[in-house]
């Protein structure tokens, strides 16, 4: 009698035991360690890597001059650019028709905001400088040219025309692109011509810098000069013409022009350079 009471006593507890775990079991499952590991990277795709803002930082240095440890980023946010040139094209670039993934950047500096937008990797940042927030202490000051200064207009066949005077030697020079792709120049005053040159530029050149004046137009600039800062010595005042009209600049400014008159500044001396 006492063997069957203990056997009818374990068989309780063993049942007992078994719904014991099955509760605990339904109680607590078990989480897989997947599902954590899935979602740490989620949070991470939307933190700005380094290199990306080491990238807007050290582009930014060189374009201010200020350090890179000064620069703070202040906002930063995931973004899909149109184009491969983040949809900030400079003049006559060519931009892959292709969606970027990248990085809209904000870089502040006491009271001046910078915008960046990047590629993924920031191996491509631009500056988005209409959307840039900066002081204007570079910024020539134009004033209108005298009308006793003012050069005669262009006469026939001429597309572009520079007279350059003062720096060292003082002289006066005039070299003018014809629509033929002659580049002519002659020193005023030259009683002998010993110093008149023709040369000729390929029609490709002729083509693109017609089409810079087509979009960049010396019209919104007719009239006016861009002094050197005062005080300055030894530059060189360049008048320059097309059907547009006349603007004059000193040399040692000229990095502190308009952009758009910038660019036809550059685009002028790289094909006077080129032929000489």
């Amino acid at each position: 009698m006492g063997i069957l009471k203990a056997l009818i006593l374990a068989s309780i507890l063993s049942v007992s035991t078994s719904l014991t775990v099955i509760n605990a079991a339904v109680a607590y499952p078990e989480i897989p360690q997947t599902a954590n590991a899935q979602a740490q990277p989620a949070a991470n795709e939307n933190r700005l890597p380094p290199r990306v803002a080491n990238a807007v930082r050290q582009d930014l240095s060189r374009k201010t001059g200020i350090a890179p440890g000064q620069l703070r980023i202040t906002q930063f946010s995931r973004q899909t650019w149109p184009d491969g040139c983040l949809g900030l094209p400079d003049p006559d670039q060519f931009c892959t028709q292709a969606l970027v993934e990248g990085w809209r950047v904000v870089v502040t500096h006491q009271d001046q905001t910078w915008v960046y937008r990047t590629n993924d990797s920031g191996s491509l940042v631009k500056l988005d400088t209409a959307a840039s927030q900066t002081k204007d202490t570079n910024k020539l000051k134009p004033v209108p040219i005298p009308a006793s200064e003012l050069p005669p207009p262009l006469t026939q066949g001429m597309i572009f025309r520079a007279i350059s005077s003062g720096g060292f030697a003082g002289l006066t020079y005039e070299t003018v692109l014809m629509n033929d792709g002659r580049l002519m120049r002659v020193r005023i005053g030259d009683a002998n011509d010993s110093d008149r040159s023709v040369r000729q530029i390929s029609p490709q050149q002729l083509r693109e810098f017609q089409r810079l004046l087509q979009r960049n137009s010396l019209s919104r600039f007719n009239g006016m000069s861009y002094p050197a800062p005062s005080g300055s010595a030894d530059f060189i005042t360049v008048t320059i013409s097309s059907s547009a009209g006349t603007t004059r600049y000193a040399d040692i400014a000229q990095n502190n022009l308009p952009q758009p008159l910038q660019q036809v500044v550059q685009a002028w001396n790289q094909i006077t350079s080129a032929t000489q």
